[in-house]
């Protein structure tokens, strides 16, 4: 039977982006990263909602025989895609003290549009470094990843919310045996 990969992926992914994301404020608490949408009464902003949308074989090894990492143990496998969308949500109110780099700059206070661009970035910024070793309850290979660009990004006036989405797909060593 095959490990969980896809279940540690997600969790990875969503303790990467809260860990790096947050230690740049000033709490270390302010953005909340979820696996699927809260319900509405008990949202917080920000917010970040990892959604696992899609996972399946990318490319069937010759033979289905795999050599895994630097052990070198050798079975059965495939190289499996997963696809995530991220999706952030801002609203009217949040205000968040973020930690300036600069030694003679203050902390930097954002809100509303200027939040969300800071937490595309950084968001961006994390998924791409994410150290997957540093997240992983099992022995896990990661051979690509890709973060597409940021759309849906606007404002619904009736809810005075921010929002942006964007995809990220990686590419693993599925070895089941």
């Amino acid at each position: 039977m095959a490990k969980d990969y896809l279940n540690v992926i997600e969790r990875a992914l969503m303790m990467g982006v809260s860990d790096s994301v947050n230690k740049l404020t000033e709490s270390g608490e302010d953005i909340y990263v979820h696996g699927e949408f809260p319900e509405t009464e008990e949202i917080k902003f920000p917010t970040v909602v990892v959604q696992h949308v899609a996972s399946g074989f990318e490319e069937q090894l010759f033979g289905q025989k795999a050599t895994f990492g630097a052990s070198g143990t050798a079975g059965t496998g495939e190289i499996y895609g997963s696809s995530f969308s991220l999706h952030l949500i801002v609203d009217k109110e949040t205000n968040i003290q973020v930690v300036s780099g600069a030694s003679s700059a203050g902390d930097v206070n954002y809100k509303q549009r200027r939040l969300l661009n800071w937490m595309m970035l950084n968001i961006a910024n994390a998924v791409a470094d994410i150290d997957w070793s540093a997240y992983n309850e099992e022995e896990l290979e990661i051979l690509e990843r890709h973060l597409t660009s940021w759309r849906n990004v606007g404002f619904i006036q009736e809810l005075q919310w921010w929002g942006a989405t964007a995809d990220f797909s990686l590419l693993f060593k599925n070895f089941r045996t």
